[in-house]
Formats: structure tokens, C-alpha cells, sequence
């Protein structure tokens, strides 16, 4: 397993640096996917995930459910054209386990066509961009690092 600041990157699974999602293939065109553990310590504590309905086909950029982390609300948008196969439903009661171990709550499974799943990054590609994304956020080390206040983490481009 690779691990950057802090942060473990399972290799086996595919990323989005932007959207700080990861994807695991589960045989054909299925993907569970779910928030890395740079992303969940960037959002704060997460509480609760509710999905978009189920069989909901989704373009690039259209989020299929939403992320509270305090008294904060996020989209969760899909980089990829898919469909939302299903929501994993123990998420949305509490999402506590995401803080725990992002890998193991997932939150989502996508159907994703395979010309899609090209613009998906393994590790060796992907570290980059999530290494330019923690320095857009300033962010160290998983163990230091502090969720600034909305607005005031990431630093001006």
C-alpha cells in the first residue's frame, strides 16, 4: 500500500485527485467508490451521506449524493458518465465509519462504461495530482493536519 502524507492509497484501486474519490473495480463495468482519506480529513468530520436515487444516470460532474460534515453540506460528484447502481444505505443513519477507515465506507456503486474508466488514474499516475491538491490545501501530514474553516484552507491560485 503507498502512502503519501500520512494518507494510504490502497494500489489496486483507480482515483480522481479533484473530486478525492476512489474507485474499485468489482468486476465488469461495477465500481465501488468512495472518499479518500485525504478527502474525508479536508471535508472535517463526516456525518451522514445521502444518496441520489437509485438508477439515476449520471454525467460528468453531476452529483450522485451528498456529504454533511458539521453544519456543512457537499455535493459528491461523479468524474466520470455513470449510472448509481446502488447507495451504501448504513451511511446515511451515520457516516462515522468514513472517518475511520475511508476505504472500508464506500459510498456508492457506479456502473461506469469502460471509456469512461480511461479517464480514471492508478496510483502511479495519480499521485501527483492528489500531492498538488494537499498543497493547495496546505496539508502536511494526516496526523497535524487541521480542517481549516470553509473558504480559508485552500490557498489562492
Amino acid at each position: 500500500m503507498a502512502e503519501l502524507r500520512g494518507c494510504p492509497f490502497p494500489e489496486d484501486l483507480l482515483y480522481h485527485p479533484d473530486t478525492h474519490l476512489w474507485f474499485a473495480a468489482e468486476g465488469g463495468d461495477l465500481y465501488r467508490v468512495g472518499v479518500t482519506p485525504f478527502g474525508v480529513a479536508i471535508a472535517g468530520e463526516i456525518l451522514l451521506f445521502t444518496s441520489k436515487p437509485m438508477g439515476l444516470k449520471l454525467t460528468a460532474g453531476r452529483a450522485f449524493g451528498l456529504l454533511e460534515a458539521g453544519k456543512t453540506v457537499f455535493p459528491v460528484k461523479t468524474p466520470v458518465g455513470a449510472e448509481l447502481v446502488v447507495a451504501n444505505e448504513a451511511l446515511a443513519s451515520s457516516a462515522a465509519e468514513m472517518n475511520r477507515d475511508a476505504y472500508a465506507a464506500w459510498l456508492v456503486r457506479l456502473r461506469i462504461a469502460p471509456a469512461e474508466v480511461a479517464t480514471l488514474l492508478p496510483w502511479p499516475a495519480a499521485w501527483t495530482g492528489i500531492e498538488a491538491q494537499m498543497d493547495l490545501w496546505r496539508f502536511d501530514d494526516l496526523a497535524s493536519f487541521q480542517t481549516p474553516l470553509l473558504g480559508a484552507g485552500a490557498r489562492e491560485i
